[in-house]
């Protein structure tokens, strides 16, 4: 079912005369109202034998003076002063739109990092402009001539706004004459903050550098006017013979009416398994995977292994046709099935790249995506919130009346009950109100939609800010009863402003799931002008119907982590206590936690919590409440599921004194030296995918095993291993640590 034509092209005044049809929204930058608080990760540096790095600790992180030092080269093309510039990490990027520290991906943000801070270029002296970047830095000349292969690494964070954003790494290896172009925006558009897997980027650049003695790498901006982009942890390393890369995923939800839809979050399994009219059932998902082959070798028979888990238990399995990828080529592999979820429950998809190579670097192979089967709700974003917005963000917008709206397709006949939303902002000197409003499309022709059923007019407090709101919708025992059709879940708002008193502003804004895909479902309504755009956000909206088959609750599993506080003499096992604690009336708390296998993480479980409602908690120690989170929220919160495990780190891991510990400290191996059979255990603060690899003195792997999302673990080696000497290596994606073994 078609619903709009889209007309793409840029809203402003001069467009308006396109009548009531969606269209493509001019972006300005979005005031971000959740404030990011850095958080020093335990990492030191990316995998591979790394030869040069630079971890920017070029100035005093205290007083913010810094120098640029000798053979680093850097230029505005513009010649406005718009640098790439050094920061502290204890400053924070400023304009009208960003409130930003370094990123908590950062593995040495302590010391600094590079920064182009396009919001406050755009923001001087009060006088606000809106000039392209244009900007570059380049590294010394590194020598690689001993190198047979070369990788950059780095890490990045970026948001951009609001033109045709360039982001790119160039190298040369002649002094600058030839440039060999890698893209670091990876597609992402407008607005969005950089998604997980584009924040620790990888480029085998042998072709270009290995075996070379001036080699130069440079980082260029251009065409974005507004937020920023920093880089921190840049190395260049030699790369291994067998690493698959899992660049990009897709988890194409049958949409029943049109085109696989993307990935769904939340979805009834009453509106499932129905015959869709574009073959399949409605629900069945069909997984691809893109992969470079980062290694030296080529790899042979790759294939994208796809399991599905239901509350934590493997249901699925499907491995795709093989495909052999030459070194540093790209392929794309998709699933030969379809998964159709049949019960209630929280299921967990992973993808994993394997080839009949021994993958030598683990962590870069595999990913995992999440989706909930439900019996009520509708809501296509998760329930984390990288920013808030309303029509405030867009030419035209910000007037009262105007609405923000996500779009469903009902499969099947049911009743809605409610709608919810996360009110994310709100503005209390603007008198701000606002409704739930489900609206039907009706036509291509003007209006596209029409009202179909509301909420109660509802008054917007300070308490609602960053919180779930659920109301009723106004039954009247017809319009209640949805049939087939495509309906959009929308957030009218309301408020008052003395600047304006015609058409006053919007009061509140709603939460808003940066990371997610699935923009074509979005949209607006500007009241001014009574027209509809695509506006590519995806808010916090979804729609409950009046369904109650599935469970009514479950268990939630809290784990804290206090291995740095152990550490630093903050805790002592034995003597102090710890606890966790509710703060609604969902649950009120506490509940003591114990660490019954000695390894630093505290547990405890809940049992009877309400399934889809919000919990807020904090842990303690003593009965004194942990610091974080201090952002908006004064606690910690978390939308109850089918299947809950919680791994925290008290105080999120932020101590007064020595810094978390080292994965070199918590890597044994014993007995050593052994007679052919030993034990290797290794933990670490926070959960991780590590790849554990034996080679003998030739280099060989004479053992490789992965394992996933561990805090600790421990295995034992029982090989036909010959006597000798060996090298057992872990490597967890930040670090790489090495134990020799002697074999008796």
């Amino acid at each position: 079912m078609k619903k709009v034509t889209l007309i793409l092209a840029g809203l402003c005044l001069a467009m308006w005369s396109f009548g009531q049809v969606v269209k493509l929204g001019t972006a300005a930058p979005v005031k971000d109202e959740t404030v990011s608080v850095f958080s020093p990760g335990n990492d030191i540096k990316g995998g591979g034998d790394v030869f040069w790095s630079c971890s920017f600790n070029w100035g005093n992180v205290e007083t913010g003076e810094w120098e640029l030092p000798t053979g680093w080269d850097r230029r505005d093309n513009n010649d406005l002063g718009n640098l790439w510039t050094w920061r502290s990490p204890y400053d924070t990027l400023g304009g009208c739109c960003t409130h930003q520290g370094p990123s908590t991906n950062f593995t040495t943000p302590l010391d600094g990092y590079i920064v182009v801070p396009s919001d406050e270029y755009s923001n001087r002296d009060g006088q606000t402009t809106a000039t392209a970047m244009d900007c570059y830095i380049t590294t010394p000349p590194i020598d690689c001539s001993s190198k047979s292969s070369v990788v950059v690494k780095f890490k990045q964070l970026f948001r951009l706004c609001c033109g045709t954003n360039t982001l790119k790494m160039y190298v040369t290896n002649d002094g600058g004459v030839h440039w060999a172009e890698y893209d670091c925006l990876f597609g992402l558009s407008n607005n969005r903050v950089t998604d997980a897997r584009y924040q620790n980027v990888e480029f085998n650049i042998s072709d270009v550098a290995a075996g070379l003695p001036n080699v130069q790498v440079k980082f260029y901006q251009a065409g974005n006017t507004h937020y920023f982009w920093m880089i921190d942890d840049l190395s260049l390393s030699e790369a291994y013979q067998n690493d698959l890369v899992l660049e990009d995923y897709w988890l194409a939800f049958n949409g029943g009416f049109d085109d696989r839809i993307d990935h769904i979050n939340y979805w009834p399994l009453s509106q499932m398994g129905m015959a869709a009219e574009t073959g399949g059932n409605i629900g069945d998902y069909l997984f691809t995977g893109a992969f470079l082959n980062n290694g030296m070798a080529d790899q042979e028979d790759a294939r994208l292994q796809m399991t599905a888990l239901k509350n934590g238990v493997q249901v699925w399995q499907e491995v795709s046709n093989p495909v052999t990828i030459w070194s540093l080529e790209r392929d794309t592999m998709t699933s030969n099935s379809v998964f159709l979820a049949t019960d209630y429950g929280d299921y967990q998809f992973q993808y994993l790249g394997i080839s009949d190579n021994i993958e030598e670097y683990a962590v870069n192979n595999s990913m995992n995506k999440s989706f909930t089967v439900n019996d009520t709700l509708f809501h296509r974003a998760d329930f984390t919130a990288e920013a808030s917005s309303n029509t405030g963000g867009w030419v035209g917008g910000a007037n009262a009346g105007d609405m923000v709206g996500v779009g469903y397709d009902i499969y099947k006949a049911c009743e809605v009950n409610s709608m919810t939303a996360q009110i994310a902002g709100v503005s209390t000197s603007e008198a701000p109100q606002f409704q739930y409003v489900l609206f039907k499309y009706v036509s291509e022709e003007t209006p596209p939609y029409v009202e179909w059923i509301a909420s109660d007019v509802i008054d917007a407090t300070a308490e609602m800010r960053w919180t779930w709101q659920t109301f009723d919708m106004q039954k009247d025992g017809e319009t209640e009863f949805l049939e087939p059709g495509f309906y959009v879940a929308c957030v009218r708002m309301w408020g008052t402003t003395a600047s304006d008193p015609t058409n006053g502003s919007n009061g509140i804004s709603i939460g808003w799931d940066m990371d997610n895909r699935a923009s074509g479902y979005t949209y607006m309504y500007q009241a001014v002008g009574g027209n509809w755009y695509q506006s590519g956000k995806v808010n916090q909206i979804g729609i409950n119907i009046n369904e109650n088959a599935g469970p009514r609750t479950a268990d939630v599993v809290f784990n804290v982590d206090l291995n740095a506080h152990i550490t630093n003499g903050e805790f002592h096992p034995g003597t102090d206590n710890v606890d966790v604690v509710g703060f609604t009336s969902v649950w009120m708390g506490p509940a003591a936690m114990t660490d019954a296998d000695g390894d630093g993480i505290y547990s405890v479980t809940v049992a009877g919590f309400p399934i889809g409602q919000n919990i807020e908690y904090k842990y303690r120690v003593n009965s004194v409440e942990e610091a974080f989170p201090t952002t908006g929220n004064l606690h910690r919160n978390y939308i109850v599921r089918y299947w809950n495990i919680l791994n925290n780190r008290f105080n999120n891991g932020v101590t007064t004194g020595i810094g978390n510990r080292e994965l070199t400290d918590s890597f044994n191996v014993y007995p050593n030296p052994t007679s052919g059979s030993f034990t290797v255990s290794f933990s670490s603060v926070v959960p991780v995918n590590a790849g554990i690899s034996l080679l003998n003195m030739q280099g060989q792997v004479v053992y490789y095993h992965t394992v996933a999302n561990v805090t600790s673990h421990t295995e034992t080696i029982n090989e036909p291993l010959a006597k000798g000497v060996y090298f057992l290596r872990l490597n967890n994606g930040n670090e790489v640590t090495v134990r020799k073994v002697v074999v008796n």
